[in-house]
């Protein structure tokens, strides 16, 4: 799905999430694009193989973990894990 407003009634149904912040950090992990499909090194899919949550970097924290911010974990879990399971979905289908 492409970038789009959050109020685009077309691009629901929306999840809300409430987080109890924990403060702690875990950098890197595979990188993956935004479907959750892990990268080579070159930057082409892996074919098959998924990733997601804190061991992806939040699909886009790569193995540096450039977005990986304090206490924004469990959002990241759960919306990269949609995505990558969405992206397996396509994959099978």
């Amino acid at each position: 799905m492409a970038p789009h407003r959050l109020t685009d009634p077309k691009a629901g149904p929306l999840i809300a999430v409430k987080l109890h912040i924990v403060t702690r950090k875990t950098l890197g992990g595979i990188e993956t694009d935004l479907s959750g499909r892990v990268l080579k090194d070159g930057g082409t899919p892996l074919a098959g193989l998924y990733a997601a949550g804190e061991v992806a970097g939040f699909g886009g924290g790569g193995v540096h973990g450039y977005r990986a911010l304090e206490g924004t974990f469990l959002g990241g879990c759960i919306f990269s894990g949609r995505a990558a399971g969405r992206g397996a979905a396509a994959d099978i289908s």
